[in-house]
């Protein structure tokens, strides 16, 4: 029973009327009839009982109702999962003419627009993101998720392509939009392509691959036929190669005959939902039909419901004298099957908890060690990043790990990771700037370790100077009161001396006397002295040697807790290695970084005839 539950616990709430219901039904059975009973007897009329069968038969079918109602289960089971096959490619043009200012405030922000208005549209069937320039690039797969597309669309700009200036591509997106379908088992589907003009030469390559084909493509000029310069981010005008400032105009006589000939629409970009609506009516539903996928069984919960259905119809045989035909109608009544759950991926729910910045969650679900790294590095998890990201080749793995490894305080390791990866790739600006402020990091803290080190030594040099003076002044304080006794001793000698002289011959000798025995009073009293003044030297310098070591103590443990400071300063407090999150963690670096992984297992674009 620990896996009993109810599936649609609130339909018991329609036991509430079955309550009202019989509360009324007993508040009627205290009332008599119209006639008194008396009256009735003596008239012949017997009023006839109402029994209890009725309610209590009612009660019994109205709950075992509710009760299959609310969808007992016991368990699970195993049931085909269903989806819509149907497949769409949102392709955008990334060229330098989508900075082009006759839609304000560019034509790249429009387009971006347009696009989001799009994807809440696109419920069924899968969609997938293609961007090109003079080259396509695969930016996402088929995929369910219009969350991550928006998140993707947002941080696309010419400015993150490969190739910048060389022109559009259309061809090459269409070729890679189809082999993106084919691949995934499709035959047919929906191109959608955000463009701001078709050259005539792209014109014909297109109009050639899909030519007696199912790929239906919708095309939203962005743009006007009037046109104006293209303001590049850092504020220029682009000019052509003869300097003049080039003029991008949109002719939507190219879109309007690839619509056509692949029985698409063609929209010119407007200031209300009208463009959108019309490439919506004809891409919302996918062009292929439901099927059954046999390979993925959804685990869900079985409804058990149906087994009252047998109690109900057999007490339904005593609610109607026509009881056989109403219980033959329920048998034969179709039981309502719950349709399967759609089976979200560990990896599915984690990114939904990744967007949601619950970092720490998501790594815990994360089956992909490449996400599972770069969330653990968002929760501050960053020795459990580094064992994520360690086996991985790829270049944003490599990123993320010299990341990683450097704010968990392995500077050097970080060092070494940034150096390997500028070797493979030059041209990674994000790596060079990491490096610099690592390096600067690990120059600050030898430096902090030389200056504690250097005052290491002076302070133990100015202990030992201490310990010497001390020394030095005990001596000092011992020979200096030999000396001052010494010279009493002699002042008191000559003293007594000249007494004895002026003295007359008959005291001569008592005086001899008493001066002998007043020369043995003042040696001892000397002695005494001495043995005083050596036990106070004594006593200062054991003291002084205490305080000593006292300071000595106190210093070392200042010492080791500045030390202890400066290694975790240099780990996590440091302001130059927190800059490492913030250059580490756009998106738009990392989409970057993905594009520029597949030019270069792309052969070099060729000039077009728009090259500026």
């Amino acid at each position: 029973m620990a896996n009993f539950t109810f599936l649609y616990p609130m339909w018991f709430l329609a036991l509430i009327p079955l309550v009202v219901l019989i509360v009324i039904q007993r508040k009627n059975q205290h009332h008599g009839g119209l006639i008194a009973p008396h009256i009735a007897k003596q008239l012949g009329m017997v009023q006839k009982k109402n029994g209890h069968g009725f309610l209590y038969g009612l009660s019994i079918i109205w709950f075992c109702v509710t009760t299959a109602l609310a969808g007992p289960s016991f368990g699970y089971k195993e049931t085909p999962s269903f989806q819509l096959s149907g497949a769409r490619i949102l392709v955008m043009d990334m060229s330098r003419s989508l900075y082009a200012t006759d839609l304000k405030p560019n034509r790249l922000t429009q387009a971006k627009y347009k696009a989001k208005d799009l994807l809440p549209y696109w419920k069924e069937g899968m969609t997938g993101l293609v961007a090109y320039a003079n080259s396509s690039y695969l930016v996402s797969p088929l995929t369910g998720d219009s969350k991550t597309l928006d998140n993707l669309i947002t941080n696309l700009s010419p400015e993150i392509m490969p190739y910048k200036g060389k022109g559009s591509n259309l061809s090459a997106a269409i070729t890679q939009s189809i082999e993106m379908m084919k691949k995934s088992g499709h035959q047919q589907g929906d191109i959608v392509v955000l463009t701001d003009g078709i050259s005539s030469s792209q014109l014909e390559r297109v109009t050639a691959l899909v030519d007696g084909t199912k790929w239906r493509i919708s095309l939203l000029g962005v743009g006007t036929t009037n046109g104006a310069p293209i303001e590049l981010p850092n504020g220029q005008l682009l000019t052509d190669n003869t300097g003049k400032t080039v003029v991008a105009k949109l002719d939507p006589q190219p879109l309007q005959q690839i619509a056509t000939e692949t029985h698409g629409v063609a929209q010119l970009i407007q200031s209300d939902n009208s463009d959108i609506d019309a490439i919506v009516r004809l891409t919302k539903t996918p062009l292929e039909q439901v099927t059954k996928n046999s390979d993925t069984q959804v685990n869900s919960r079985a409804n058990h419901g149906y087994w009252l259905l047998f109690p109900i119809v057999l007490l339904s045989l005593f609610a109607f004298r026509k009881g056989m035909i109403l219980a033959l109608l329920l048998v034969l009544l179709p039981v309502d099957k719950s349709m399967a759950n759609t089976l979200l991926s560990n990896d599915y729910n984690a990114h939904q908890q990744y967007e949601q910045k619950e970092y720490q969650a998501a790594s815990e679900q994360f089956q992909s060690k490449q996400w599972k790294g770069a969330a653990q590095y968002k929760a501050g998890d960053y020795k459990g990043a580094i064992e994520s990201l360690t086996d991985l080749s790829d270049v944003q793995s490599q990123y993320n790990l010299a990341n990683a490894l450097a704010q968990n305080g392995q500077l050097e390791d970080a060092k070494a990771q940034y150096e390997s990866l500028l070797q493979a790739n030059p041209d990674m600006k994000d790596a060079q700037t990491n490096l610099d402020i690592v390096n600067k990091a690990l120059e600050q803290q030898q430096n902090d370790k030389n200056k504690q080190s250097d005052k290491n030594k002076d302070n133990k040099e100015q202990d030992q100077n201490k310990d010497k003076q001390n020394n030095k002044d005990g001596s000092d304080q011992s020979s200096d009161s030999k000396d001052s006794q010494s010279q009493d001793s002699q002042q008191n000698q000559q003293k007594d001396k000249s007494q004895s002289e002026n003295e007359s011959k008959s005291d001569k000798q008592e005086k001899s006397d008493a001066s002998s025995q007043e020369q043995k009073q003042q040696a001892q009293d000397k002695k005494q002295q001495e043995q005083k003044e050596k036990e106070k030297s004594a006593q200062a310098s054991d003291k002084q040697k205490e305080q000593n070591n006292a300071e000595k103590e106190k210093k070392q443990a200042q010492m080791q807790s500045q030390q202890d400071q400066v290694d975790s300063d240099a780990k996590t407090t440091d302001p130059r290695l927190q800059k490492l999150e913030q250059s580490g963690a756009k998106e738009d670096e990392l989409l970057r970084a993905l594009l520029y992984l597949q030019a270069q297992q792309q052969e070099p674009p060729q000039a077009s005839e728009n090259e500026w």
